[in-house]
C-alpha cells in the first residue's frame, strides 16, 4: 500500500526547501557583479519564482491529479495570487511565466528557461551560451533537489 501524504505535509516540506534556498549559486552564473543591485535584485526575484515552478513541475510528477489543485491551494494559503486590492501579485506573474516556459519540454529540457533568464538578466557578453549552459544545469540540479525532496519525512 502506497502511503498518504497530506497537502500540509507538501506544503511544510516545500516552505523548508524554500528556507533553504540560496540563489547565490545561480547568481554567480550570470556572472553581475557587487555594484549590479538592480539586476540582483531581478534575478532573485525571478529565481524565487522558478523555484515554485520548478515545485508545480515536481507535483506534477508525483501527482497528475491533483497536483494543480495543490499548488492552487498553496499559492491560496500564502496569499501569491492575489494582492490586496485584488491585483495578480508580481510574483505570481512570474511563477505564470515560468510555468508557461516549464510546459514546453516538462523535466527533459529546461534550456528555454535558461534561455530566457539569460536574456532577462545579461546583458551583452561573449560568454552568454556558456551562461546559458551552466543555468541550464542549474535549474535541473535546483529541480532534483526539489522532486527527491517534495515527500520527505
Amino acid at each position: 500500500m502506497l502511503p498518504v501524504y497530506s497537502e500540509s505535509d507538501l506544503f511544510d516540506n516545500f516552505d523548508a526547501l524554500l528556507d533553504t534556498y540560496d540563489v547565490n549559486d545561480e547568481l554567480t552564473v550570470f556572472e553581475l557583479g557587487k555594484f549590479h543591485f538592480l539586476r540582483k535584485k531581478k534575478a532573485k526575484h525571478e529565481l524565487t519564482a522558478l523555484f515554485y515552478a520548478l515545485w508545480k513541475l515536481a507535483l506534477k510528477q508525483s501527482f497528475p491529479d491533483d497536483y494543480e489543485l495543490y499548488f492552487s491551494n498553496y499559492c491560496e494559503a500564502k496569499k501569491l495570487k492575489m494582492d490586496a486590492a485584488g491585483n495578480a501579485t508580481m510574483l505570481y506573474r512570474s511563477i505564470e511565466v515560468f510555468n508557461t516556459l516549464l510546459a514546453e519540454h516538462g523535466i527533459t529540457n529546461f534550456s528555454n528557461v535558461a534561455d530566457f533568464l539569460t536574456d532577462e538578466l545579461v546583458n551583452d557578453s561573449e560568454r552568454r551560451e556558456y551562461i546559458t549552459l551552466k543555468l541550464a544545469l542549474s535549474i535541473r540540479s535546483t529541480y532534483n533537489v526539489i522532486f527527491q525532496n517534495l515527500i520527505s519525512n
